[in-house]
């Protein structure tokens, strides 16, 4: 994981997704502007409902319960594998619907994070229900000047 994030620092490295997607640089397939909006799926206060679904272009995105609590992610009904980094319990986030791909930024709280600092994690998925780009910011991580903050 560190490898991956001083890949990312490097010069001359593309910007980190969760850039691309806060400066609008991100494209899926030649789209344009994203609709964006927010969800939520799980809290740990009782001031939040959460949203249920995801109705996006691209499908209907569940969450559904996995292993040790951690949240699972379907596409119309079938299982999005996704990456081990992004293993998480799903809190709340914002959805990127670009019509052909959908980005879920949200914080998920991994093994390795606390509850008071959970990871921020960006996956893009196509309507096929693959993820075809990703990225974990850890709630541990002290340094984040090569990711962009997409959740507050």
């Amino acid at each position: 994981m560190v490898g991956l994030l001083a890949c990312a620092a490097s010069a001359g490295a593309a910007p980190s997704l969760s850039c691309q997607l806060q400066s609008g640089q991100f494209k899926a397939d030649g789209g344009g502007k994203p609709k964006v909006s927010a969800f939520i799926w799980a809290t740990g206060h009782g001031n939040a409902t959460p949203t249920g679904p995801i109705r996006t272009r691209i499908g209907r995105i569940d969450p559904v319960e996995g292993r040790d609590y951690k949240r699972a992610i379907k596409l119309d009904g079938k299982p999005v594998p996704l990456p081990i980094e992004a293993h998480s319990v799903v809190g709340f986030g914002k959805v990127y619907d670009f019509g052909s791909a959908v980005a879920l930024a949200y914080l998920g709280e991994r093994d390795e994070d606390s509850s008071a600092r959970p990871s921020q994690i960006v996956i893009v998925i196509n309507k096929t229900g693959a993820v075809i780009d990703s990225e974990v910011l850890p709630g541990t991580a002290t340094n984040s000047s090569s990711h962009c903050l997409l959740i507050d």
